[in-house]
């Protein structure tokens, strides 16, 4: 009986040593795999804050330079087109456009119709440019900007995966494809631009497409702003003081007027030359009032082409370059850090 009360005594301390050790080397394994995770941790921010970063600095430059590319493009589509407005001025100085204007105005009287307007803006189609090609080659601009951040983009992914894989980083998301991060990319630009597009139809056809655009989209999109752009086009050269604008607004002395979803503004030449109709015949300067007016025509076009507020060119590529760099760092932060700020 002694015996076994002597035992008891002996095995309690040492249970209680063996218990004791065993939660030492749980707390120094917890302490231990702790400290482990807060040195991981540290080197995902540190790798988030040193190379992720730079590496969305370097696409976001890239990404502007494309808007830069895409001003210049439009910048040489619109010189070409002036290139060929002295040979419209003076073609309508000819007898041979002047006797065809001359009939067709004729029939206008007699049938109400537009014919005059119809030859004058037929030759500018053809000698300057037509509303089919302004939409072509703004649809190509803005296919090539998208094209450009897509490429921007990868190589950016590329550039990433490399570090990632050379820094030997274990990232809080073990799934670093390529597919994966386009896929979350996509959904994060699509709900930033779908908030942020207002009433711009080039952030919104972004936002559709994932913060890319398809060739079709592209020219969707320039269908619409021009749509809308035809009347501005034509208001603003009456209110700076066009000699015929505003009488082909109101419906000029052929009784022309601008055709709503004309498709661009170039209707309004049909009307300026109609407009001035009735005195071009004896007036000396008609050649250079015709080639400065389509000249400003032109300039304005563009001009708001490029720096509409909300249908411009400008503020929806830079808006799509913004919200581009936020969704990438917003996705690159979840993957690398574990963080969903």
């Amino acid at each position: 009986m002694k015996t076994a009360q002597s035992s008891g005594k002996i095995l309690k301390p040492i249970l209680f040593l063996i218990l004791g050790l065993f939660l030492i080397g749980v707390a120094w394994r917890m302490s231990t795999r702790s400290a482990g995770q807060q040195k991981i941790n540290h080197q995902r921010q540190e790798f988030f804050t040193a190379t992720a970063i730079q590496l969305l600095n370097e696409e976001q430059q890239r990404n502007q330079e494309a808007v830069d590319r895409a001003r210049r493009q439009l910048d040489v589509k619109f010189a070409h087109y002036r290139s060929g407005v002295p040979k419209f001025a003076d073609d309508l100085t000819s007898w041979g456009t002047r006797y065809k204007i001359a009939k067709a105005s004729l029939a206008d009287w007699w049938s109400n119709s537009n014919e005059a307007r119809n030859v004058a803006t037929a030759r500018f189609s053809e000698l300057v440019v037509s509303d089919q090609q302004i939409q072509s080659d703004v649809a190509t601009i803005i296919a090539q900007f998208s094209s450009d951040l897509e490429a921007n983009r990868n190589q950016m992914l590329g550039e990433l995966q490399q570090k990632v894989s050379t820094a030997a980083l274990p990232c809080a998301s073990p799934n670093l494809s390529s597919a994966t991060l386009v896929n979350s990319f996509a959904t994060e630009l699509q709900a930033l631009l779908q908030k942020a597009g207002n009433e711009s139809v080039i952030v919104g056809a972004f936002a559709n497409g994932g913060g890319f655009i398809a060739g079709a989209a592209a020219t969707q999109i320039v269908t619409a702003i021009m749509d809308s752009m035809a009347t501005e086009v034509a208001t603003g050269a009456a209110v700076e003081g066009s000699a015929t604008a505003a009488g082909a607004l109101e419906g000029g002395a052929g009784g022309t007027v601008l055709v709503p979803g004309v498709g661009t503004a170039i209707g309004l030449v049909g009307g300026i030359i109609v407009g001035a109709a009735v005195d071009w015949w004896m007036d000396a300067k008609f050649k250079e009032k015709i080639t400065n007016e389509c000249n400003e025509m032109l300039i304005e076009m563009k001009n708001d082409l490029w720096n509409e507020p909300t249908k411009g060119l400008a503020s929806g590529f830079n808006q799509v370059v913004k919200c581009t760099r936020q969704g990438h760092e917003i996705v690159l932060r979840k993957i690398i850090i574990g963080d969903d700020k």
